[in-house]
């Protein structure tokens, strides 16, 4: 796991692709390819979250869909379509997946505590799902961190997605989501963002990626909660 020193009372952290039960395409911590086993992924939920101390029990999940939609989680909430999940309730974990698409933790920097996790594939980066996220959690300090996607120098898209961004993101018919969603913080509001920079397609070994394995993989996601 990849955790981020969020500044707060927060336990994030970005999972990889090690130190599950799933097998095959799915190895081996899948947290939520819809052709694995229901009872591996469990399984490997429960000790994504265990790793962080937290209750697997009530963790919240949604049905992603590229909306542009966030939602206040609810414990072990499952099935809402929604992209972007938020609470400001201590230890009530939220998971968002992702398996190329960028994985967002966004997190009140002063006042009370309040995490967002967030699902931004270039549907939802373009649809508003990053503004949306910050706009639940409200503050006048907000700090973020961009997870492990597919990079720019992988992401080879056609016009028709490249012409919803700036101009300069993307090179030679590749789109920067890195910097995409590094540009809706900030429009956002967000006042301090970190970025990883790992691309999920160049390290098969370490990330799934759908763009690497086709569409037989599984899902990495962010896990995070306001501590307990």
């Amino acid at each position: 796991m990849i955790r981020w020193d969020a500044p707060g009372p927060y336990v994030v952290a970005f999972t990889t692709r090690e130190g599950g039960v799933s097998t095959g395409e799915f190895a081996s911590l899948n947290l939520g390819s819809r052709n694995d086993d229901p009872e591996r992924i469990a399984e490997n939920r429960r000790l994504a979250c265990e790793r962080l101390g937290l209750d697997h029990e009530r963790l919240a999940v949604n049905r992603q869909r590229h909306t542009a939609r966030a939602v206040r989680a609810r414990p072990g909430g499952r099935g809402e379509i929604a992209d972007s999940l938020w609470t400001d309730e201590p230890g009530l974990p939220l998971l968002a997946l992702a398996a190329d698409c960028v994985p967002i933790a966004i997190a009140r920097a002063s006042g009370g505590p309040a995490l967002a996790v967030v699902h931004a594939g270039w549907r939802g980066l373009a649809r508003g799902v990053v503004e949306a996220s910050a706009a639940s959690l409200g503050g006048d300090e907000i700090a973020a961190i961009v997870g492990p996607s597919i990079g720019p120098c992988c992401y080879q898209v056609g016009a028709e997605v490249s012409e919803r961004f700036d101009p300069d993101l993307t090179r030679e018919g590749r789109l920067d989501l890195w910097t995409a969603a590094e540009r809706a913080l900030s429009r956002a509001g967000v006042t301090s963002v970190e970025r990883l920079d790992l691309c999920t397609r160049c390290h098969p070994e370490q990330f799934f990626s759908h763009r690497y394995s086709g569409p037989q993989h599984g899902a990495q996601g962010v896990i995070g909660a306001v501590a307990g």
